[in-house]
């Protein structure tokens, strides 16, 4: 699962460039994939002393409107808040991608997460063909009482924001990388090991039986 997680600040910010929030306030709900992310679009533009973040919440659009109020100078949105705050004149200061990842227990059986991945990638290859004709999933869940998202067409979505590709085993190096970097943040404790953090014979079993039924 890829996501586009956008860095967004309000229409009458004078913040245009990720430079300019050195010391400035980034709500960011942290533990999560886009707190990462905007840690991530921001240490490569200001020293890590000049990031300032406060705590808010985790969902997408409570978030947005509380930067809206003010709260905070910026935050970071994935979709289909990021096509809302365009909506509402907002800038996007800077957009990343990153992988989104599934947690699985030590006893999952690796037929059912075989089962899952051939899903998954069916979606990914329909989905691709036709991205504009899936956009309005994105306004169920926990975007359905949400009534900035319900006012949304098909039409107001950037498909290059949208990217998707089928499930792969997760690379070791690549893992190895984020925890590294996470640990630098203090939000890990420890040296990275392989075989605690990815079950490897599960992974290789399940991704062989996904691709021999294919």
């Amino acid at each position: 699962m890829i996501v586009c997680a956008a860095l967004v600040v309000p229409p009458d910010s004078d913040v245009y460039v990720p430079q300019e929030l050195a010391h400035r306030k980034l709500g960011l709900d942290y533990g999560n994939g886009t707190a990462y992310a905007g840690l991530q679009m921001l240490e490569g533009a200001v020293p890590r002393d000049a990031i300032t973040t406060v705590a808010a919440v985790t969902h997408p659009g409570e978030r947005f409107a509380a930067m809206m109020r003010g709260e905070f100078d910026a935050t970071v949105l994935q979709e289909p808040w990021i096509t809302v705050a365009e909506k509402a004149g907002c800038r996007l200061v800077s957009i990343t991608f990153f992988h989104g990842t599934w947690v699985a227990g030590p006893d999952l059986d690796p037929a059912l997460y075989a089962a899952f991945l051939r899903g998954v990638t069916r979606a990914v290859h329909r989905i691709n063909a036709d991205k504009r004709r899936y956009v309005s999933y994105f306004k169920d869940g926990w975007a359905a009482a949400d009534p900035a998202v319900q006012t949304l067409t098909p039409d107001d979505f950037n498909l290059g924001r949208i990217q998707l590709r089928p499930p792969t085993p997760i690379p070791e190096d690549e893992a190895r990388w984020a925890w590294d970097w996470m640990a630098g943040w203090g939000v890990l404790k420890g040296t990275f090991d392989a075989t605690a953090q990815i079950n490897e014979k599960v992974q290789r079993e399940a991704h062989e039986l996904a691709s021999a039924a294919t």
